[in-house]
């Protein structure tokens, strides 16, 4: 079978990275350490576009993934990840100009808080702000204030039932779940309707700076539609929509695309450069954190900081057996008393974690270090720290 590129079409791929025996799920934890040990595994098996830079992986199986209640990656009790909501927020309702209603629609919108956020800063000039999410715990039609959150995916005959035709469109973090991306999108353009002027707004994981940094613990089973700036905007203009723009945010982690619902009038021309291989990164990543935390468990106890995907696949990558990490800690309640997928490694409050003594905390996300540390500081949590992805090295 001849493959080709997803979204412009190229013939020219090239396999990036292969993993066996990774979770299908690394947002959902358990209750006991066997049933987190037991959980379905799945296969990746990226390939890149040398033109576009769009990454797929072509193992995926959409039929393994449920996302429902129990699926816990909420990242809004980090005042970093706060402030980078409330800035995301605040780019959506500014780019609405003139003095006239407001109407909102996110597609993937979680557990509400950033609708909520968009909502709130919209002010007086809200009319409808609704939301779709099949993970959402609360009433189907329920949600914040002047929010209405409906229990499901968005699709074209959940458009008719929306209160007002939507001036923003917003889907963060949800594109890089699909295996389709050129068709969710064109679903989404085709559902707003050839009369809409609409603004769409777009945030994903960017491949490039995965790559760059070599963030080995950054590749998930879930993540099977990982974009580069460009092949971000072709998506979007052959979808339908007119790209604006492609920016980095969150550290230059993720990617913020902005489109209106209009064609494109010329599509900028794609770079041609790919995005490279990780030929023996895997091996070196691996060996230099073994050794590191071999090295650093002979002075005491080792927990890593964030237990979410990032941790899950950390954990994984260097500790399979549960030899060398202690623990996980999140400032999370909703996952602290349960376990990681694959590892079964334990989650505990950063309260908790006083009580084990850790003398080395690996922090997953180099822009936590900060305010982890001054938590940690304040707590009496006395260790040493070490930053994925700290200054381009893993």
């Amino acid at each position: 079978m001849t493959l080709s590129c997803q979204i412009c079409s190229s013939p020219r791929l090239h396999a990036l990275e292969q993993r066996l025996g990774v979770p299908i799920l690394l947002n959902r934890l358990y209750a006991t350490r066997d049933a987190a040990r037991a959980v379905p595994l799945g296969r990746i098996d990226l390939v890149s576009c040398e033109d576009c830079g769009f990454t797929s992986n072509i193992a995926f199986d959409p039929d393994l993934i449920v996302y429902d209640e129990a699926y816990e990656n909420d990242q809004a009790y980090s005042q970093a990840f706060a402030a980078h909501v409330e800035a995301r927020a605040r780019a959506v309702v500014q780019s609405i100009s003139g003095d006239g209603p407001i109407d909102i629609l996110e597609i993937g919108c979680g557990q509400a808080k950033f609708i909520a956020e968009m909502a709130q800063q919209a002010g007086a000039r809200l009319r409808s702000a609704e939301g779709f999410d099949p993970a959402w715990r609360g009433e189907d039609g329920g949600g914040p204030p002047g929010v209405r959150i409906h229990k499901g995916y968005f699709t074209h005959a959940a458009a008719s039932t929306l209160s007002h035709q939507p001036i923003a469109v917003v889907s963060r973090h949800t594109i890089e779940h699909v295996p389709q991306p050129l068709t969710f999108l064109q679903s989404i353009r085709d559902a707003l309707g050839p009369g809409s002027c609409a603004k769409i707004f777009i945030e994903t994981p960017c491949i490039a700076w995965i790559l760059e940094k070599q963030a080995m613990q950054d590749f998930f089973y879930e993540h099977c539609s990982l974009f580069t700036a460009d092949s971000l905007q072709t998506a979007l203009n052959r979808a339908g929509f007119a790209c604006r723009r492609v920016e980095h945010v969150f550290g230059g982690q993720y990617l913020w695309a902005e489109a209106d619902a209009a064609p494109a009038a010329d599509r900028t021309p794609l770079t041609g450069k790919g995005l490279g291989d990780l030929a023996g990164a895997y091996g070196i990543y691996q060996a230099r954190w073994r050794a590191k935390l071999a090295q650093a468990k002979a002075e005491g106890p080792i927990a890593i900081w964030g237990a979410g995907a990032k941790g899950v696949t950390f954990a994984l990558l260097i500790d399979p057996h549960g030899e060398l990490i202690d623990h996980a800690i999140d400032i999370n309640p909703g996952k602290q008393g349960r376990h990681l997928a694959g590892t079964g490694l334990r989650v505990l409050s950063p309260e908790m974690s006083l009580g084990r003594d850790p003398k080395t905390v690996v922090i997953m996300n180099p822009n936590y270090a900060g305010e982890i540390q001054t938590q940690a500081k304040a707590l009496g949590l006395n260790a040493r720290y070490l930053v994925l992805d700290e200054e381009g090295t893993s």
